[in-house]
């Protein structure tokens, strides 16, 4: 008997370190797998080039496993970015390729291959980059829809575009004006840090007064911040005063706007109201949505929703490697993809 129990029970842990073993592969598998989100390199891809204000643009276009159905150019926020934003946006990429989407993007002007300064662009400068890298675009895929999808920042740069430039536009989370976006992005960090409400007046009526005094239309450039560079106290004078309702008033493109309506960065109901008010009974394609518990890059709120993405903690960040596209708030990725085609077909 004692031999007999003792077999039993070894046969028992052999079964339960088999049984472990495998949940922990399927584990190992499944984060394989989710992994794979973040990966470009095994898509098939072409070179982007293209030279504008005299300097060399370069970046990448990928393209999905069989012909495409629809191109889109990507238009990244602030910020030095490269093509894919140090690989924040591959698992969108990734998603639009699985849809039959093509997909192009580029460095910006002085960062990874692309020459340049982008420190040095306007807000019109911007949109002269994107139409070039359109132009290319449009001589490669001709025959084919092709637009742009634009984060933050790039709603002062898309709606410029004409129907000559591209076919449709999608905006992530855009600002109508420049200085509203400012005052709101501060007010919601001051609310954060625990200020009432009229301090937070206060303080947004001095910083507004201290920013006319240091960017204003007679302001130097030794008025910069002592921890401002140059160069972006020279962006930020040029673009302060940016602001969409003249661009939006001639839009001609059918447009996709959409906001996380629990966005930090931009009021996204006040901003979808301007931009209903000006777009909604122009073009019947043309949609505006806030997305219920999504972020100003349309991620899931509960999990993401800081104002900076330097700001995420460590497990946000592990979080995001093993969620990839399903780290954005459920059917936002689908929803575009899903009006892009709809654009195609009409």
């Amino acid at each position: 008997m004692i031999v007999g129990d003792g077999t039993e029970r070894n046969q028992l842990k052999l079964w339960a370190l088999l049984a472990s073993s495998l949940i922990v592969l399927a584990f190992i598998g499944f984060i394989l797998w989710r992994l794979t989100d973040h990966d470009l390199d095994r898509r098939a891809d072409e070179r982007l080039h293209f030279v504008v204000d005299g300097y060399s643009i370069s970046g990448t276009i990928w393209l999905p496993d069989k012909a495409p159905n629809a191109v889109v150019a990507f238009v990244y926020g602030d910020g030095a970015q490269d093509r894919t934003s140090s690989g924040g946006y591959a698992p969108m990429i990734n998603a639009f390729l699985d849809k039959g989407i093509a997909v192009a993007a580029w460095d910006k002007p002085g960062v990874g291959q692309s020459k340049g300064n982008w420190l040095l662009q306007s807000m019109a400068d911007r949109t002269a980059e994107t139409r070039a890298a359109l132009q290319v675009l449009k001589h490669r895929f001709e025959g084919i829809v092709i637009g742009a999808i634009g984060f933050s920042q790039a709603g002062w740069v898309l709606p410029a575009l004409t129907p000559e430039d591209a076919d449709f536009l999608v905006l992530v989370g855009p600002a109508v004006s420049w200085q509203d976006q400012g005052d709101y992005y501060a007010r919601t960090r001051l609310a954060m840090d625990g200020f009432d409400t009229e301090t937070i007046n206060e303080m947004i009526t001095a910083q507004n007064q201290e920013d006319e005094r240091i960017f204003g239309k007679d302001a130097k450039e030794s008025d910069a911040p002592s921890n401002m560079s140059r160069d972006r106290w020279g962006f930020n004078q040029r673009n302060r005063t940016a602001d969409a309702r003249q661009a939006l008033s001639t839009l001609e493109l059918p447009l996709l706007a959409i906001w996380g309506a629990d966005d930090l960065n931009v009021d996204a109901v006040r901003n979808a109201e301007i931009y209903l008010e000006a777009l909604a009974r122009r073009n019947e394609a043309t949609q505006i949505i806030v997305w219920p518990e999504a972020t100003h890059g349309l991620l899931k709120a509960r999990s993401y929703n800081w104002q900076l993405t330097k700001d995420w903690s460590w497990f946000a960040i592990m979080r995001f490697l093993a969620e990839g596209r399903y780290a954005y708030s459920p059917g936002t990725i689908n929803a575009i993809a899903i009006w892009v085609l709809g654009v195609t077909q009409d």
